[in-house]
């Protein structure tokens, strides 16, 4: 199977992954606090500024390149991002990382509330909060959220390990391939991490998640915007 450079060579199983470890990186980073955005994030700055400015503010590399393109369209620019179908736009972070792309139809949970509810805000409010396989266990409005930094780390570790395990294994399929790197996946997500304190990555993920989503679930209230989440 093929490698990428991405902070050295990695493994992964496909080219759609490799794609796809670069998008989780940014969708996390636009949430790390920036010290010369006045301890806001990129995500912070452009709702309350309406303007993706920050970006190129922190990282003037960035402009011109179709990584920039990608930021942009992460950060909270128009309404859409508050509307509950904007988490299908998600990567789910690191747990999702060999997941398909999820869609709206694809959603047995949210049509049976749906159904059952026979009212789409009181099953939507009920939704966001339901554990899903969709998302390997995370709820919608924390693969809504993002993850942050220590989630970025989280990812970097995966991929070394990854790497290792299977740098030398040889595949025929991508099926085969991203079967065992789901395994791979899964086992790593449960192992305690003694430099957290014996805490699981999922456990780390989900707390990092949870802290960011109740931020800016307060940003966006005390600026009066409607929001799904």
């Amino acid at each position: 199977m093929s490698k990428v450079k991405n902070a050295g060579d990695i493994w992964v199983p496909t080219k759609e992954v490799a794609s796809k470890i670069l998008s989780i990186q940014i969708e996390n980073s636009i949430n790390e606090v920036q010290v010369n955005l006045n301890n806001k994030s990129f995500y912070e700055h452009a709702l309350i500024n309406k303007s993706a400015e920050c970006v190129v503010k922190i990282a003037p590399e960035l402009k011109g390149t179709i990584i920039l393109d990608d930021y942009i369209r992460k950060l909270p620019l128009d309404k859409t991002e508050f509307i509950y179908n904007s988490v299908y736009s998600k990567t789910g972070g690191v747990l999702n990382l060999f997941n398909p792309e999820i869609k709206e139809d694809m959603d047995e949970i949210l049509k049976n509330l749906i159904k059952d509810k026979c009212d789409k805000n009181k099953a939507i409010e009920q939704w966001k909060k339901v554990k899903s396989e969709f998302w390997s266990g995370l709820t919608p409005e924390l693969v809504w959220a993002g993850g942050g930094k220590v989630e970025n780390l989280l990812l970097v570790d995966f991929n070394k390990q990854l790497t290792l395990i299977m740098e030398n294994r040889q595949f025929y399929t991508k099926g085969s391939a991203i079967i065992a790197a789901i395994e791979v996946l899964r086992a790593w997500q449960v192992t305690p991490r003694e430099e957290f304190d014996n805490k699981t990555p999922m456990e780390i993920i989900i707390e990092e998640r949870k802290e960011i989503y109740n931020k800016k679930i307060e940003l966006i209230k005390s600026m009066n915007i409607e929001s799904d989440f």
